[in-house]
């Protein structure tokens, strides 16, 4: 079996944008086991930015926080010998929307779909040569099988919590028998 693993990145700043830093990232895994670390390393200005500030409230002050290369070695140690990044990648109209983006969305959206694989590559250096360079679309292949979306607990975006709700998305799909 393919070992599988389900990433999610949350950003300081919009992906498209240069000074966006990975602030966290979440793992999950098809055996139940999952993982997520916090940048010790950005700092989130509630001023300039309260979306972020707002969705940083979910980390509770005890989370750890971890440099850089501590956050390299514990991405590398929970996937271990991955085969497959799978992500939830909105479609265009709902990244536009979300974004408040017009006529640029589809240069951006082109430039930035899979930024949780782009996250993890610009952390995880060098890239082990084993490891997949692209990344699986979840909204895509529940569409694809017809697949309900599972509801999003109000924690949703803290970074456990949304790489579990990939794998439960993930694990409707192939119970759709699409996979």
């Amino acid at each position: 079996m393919a070992r599988r693993i389900f990433v999610d990145t949350e950003w300081t700043a919009a992906p498209w944008l240069a000074h966006a830093e990975l602030m966290w990232i979440g793992l999950a895994d098809e055996e139940g086991g999952s993982w997520f670390g916090i940048s010790a390393e950005v700092a989130i200005d509630p001023v300039a930015n309260p979306f972020m500030s707002g969705v940083f409230r979910l980390i509770r002050p005890e989370e750890p926080r971890m440099p850089r290369l501590q956050l390299r070695d514990a991405v590398i140690d929970f996937c271990g010998d991955v085969q497959e990044f799978w992500a939830w990648i909105p479609t265009l109209d709902s990244f536009a929307r979300s974004s408040g983006l017009g006529d640029e969305a589809r240069t951006l959206f082109d430039r930035c779909w899979d930024i949780d694989l782009q996250m993890l590559c610009a952390l995880v250096q060098p890239w082990p040569a084993a490891w997949p360079t692209t990344l699986h679309d979840l909204n895509a292949a529940a569409a694809a099988a017809g697949v309900a979306i599972p509801p999003r607990a109000p924690n949703h975006l803290h970074p456990r919590v949304h790489a579990e709700w990939n794998r439960q998305l993930f694990d409707r799909i192939r119970a759709a028998g699409t996979l």
